[in-house]
């Protein structure tokens, strides 16, 4: 894949990965109170400890800390930063930690995961990063602006650090292992760490900036998530956001591997990790072309759109569920499932230029319907209540881009 073609890569490295030995000093200063118990902890000088305190500080633009007769007692932006370096550290353990878990027995994982997080650099997460979005060192290289040779041997380094091969090579390139899988994933949480960081400066000076990637479920795109983007970027100019589609579990994937930063949609029972706020109940509703047969009928009752093909929900999927529960619960057979799609402008379309029924969010319904583009079937359909809401990584405190997108969508749930 080219580097030019892979979307979203070259964001996921913030430029304060370049100043990991600043943030590790900054935690561990918050954590003790002083440079000089720091530097014990970190095994560095005292005056090393300081200086780059102070150079994250000229950073910063801010104090990290107050100095008195006792210590360093951090400021409020010092603590938070130091909160956000010491869950970003934990993640690059764990992967040093998963990563030799996936290596045969023996390895001294504990001086693995001191020594991994000591000495990595920047270069190398980065490298790794990259070379999973591009699939080889050439590509990776041209992304980082870098030439191949120092991009392979920063992956050698990574590798030797974490004692656990990470990558092997074949005639189509450069691959991951198992290892290396496990390791990306966590040093992506943790470059999403240092973009919280990132964005907590520019918030201390009151500035609102950043990314947010939203992933977005079928038949959840309705007015309140426009409503939302819409708020926060009229009150956020320079936020940028990226919305995209796909099946809960493909999501549930990118957002674990901090690719995505939260998930809106019909809610389904909570994963292993992360959590779910709920926003609003939603009906769903059924829809059919303008001049359809079946709106001609007086009476028109569940059991008689069986005799019209449908353009189904995938199976599995809550709508899906509650679609066949409807049928079901009146003792008729489901609806002919041969044409099966999560994609509401391929529905639409197809609605729209056949006489096949579908099912979409009521939101949803009603704008299309008052666009004239399709037209609501009035049959009931009870017990299709759906939670909407959105999903967030357990363990992540929000952005402040990402909190402003979550108090925007808190305000359009409750107008809409």
């Amino acid at each position: 894949m080219s580097p030019v073609a892979s979307s979203g890569w070259l964001h996921a490295l913030p430029g304060i990965a370049d100043r990991l030995k600043g943030l590790r000093c900054v935690a561990a200063v918050a954590a003790h109170g002083s440079a000089v118990r720091a530097a014990d902890m970190l095994f560095l000088s005292q005056p090393a400890v300081t200086r780059a305190v102070q150079e994250m500080e000229r950073f910063c633009a801010a104090p990290l800390f107050e100095r008195g007769a006792r210590g360093m007692l951090a400021t409020m932006l010092g603590a938070r930063i130091a909160r956000r370096s010491e869950r970003l550290f934990d993640h690059l353990k764990a992967g040093a930690d998963e990563a030799a878990a996936l290596m045969p027995e023996g390895q001294e994982r504990d001086s693995v995961r001191r020594r991994f997080c000591a000495a990595v650099s920047a270069t190398s997460l980065k490298a790794l990063v990259a070379i999973a979005a591009s699939d080889s060192e050439a590509h990776a290289a041209q992304g980082l602006g870098q030439s191949q040779p120092s991009v392979h041997r920063a992956l050698r380094e990574l590798e030797s650090l974490a004692r656990a091969k990470l990558f092997w090579k074949s005639v189509r390139g450069t691959r991951l292992t198992d290892a290396g899988d496990a390791m990306l994933r966590r040093v992506k949480l943790a470059f999403a760490e240092m973009r919280a960081i990132e964005s907590d400066i520019a918030a201390w000076h009151g500035n609102v900036r950043g990314r947010v990637v939203i992933g977005a479920l079928p038949l959840s795109v309705t007015q309140f998530l426009p409503q939302a983007i819409q708020a926060v970027m009229q009150s956020h100019p320079e936020v940028e956001v990226m919305v995209i589609d796909g099946t809960y579990e493909s999501l549930a994937r990118q957002l674990s591997h901090a690719d995505v930063d939260v998930i809106v949609g019909a809610l389904r029972p909570a994963a292993p990790g992360l959590r779910q706020e709920a926003l609003f109940d939603e009906p769903l509703a059924l829809i059919a072309r303008p001049g359809h047969p079946c709106l001609t009928r007086r009476s028109l009752a569940l059991r008689h759109l069986l005799q019209w093909d449908w353009v189904m929900p995938p199976r599995g999927t809550p709508a899906s569920l509650a679609l066949l529960g409807a049928f079901a619960a009146q003792g008729l057979p489901a609806p002919n499932e041969t044409l099966q799609t999560n994609n509401t402008a391929l529905t639409r379309a197809m609605v729209g230029t056949t006489d096949r029924l579908a099912l979409t969010s009521l939101r949803q319904a009603r704008a299309d319907a008052q666009a004239g583009l399709v037209c609501l079937v009035p049959v009931a359909l009870p017990q299709t209540m759906r939670r909407i809401g959105v999903v967030l990584r357990e363990s992540s405190d929000p952005s402040s881009e990402l909190a402003a997108l979550l108090a925007a969508l808190r305000e359009a749930a409750i107008d809409s």
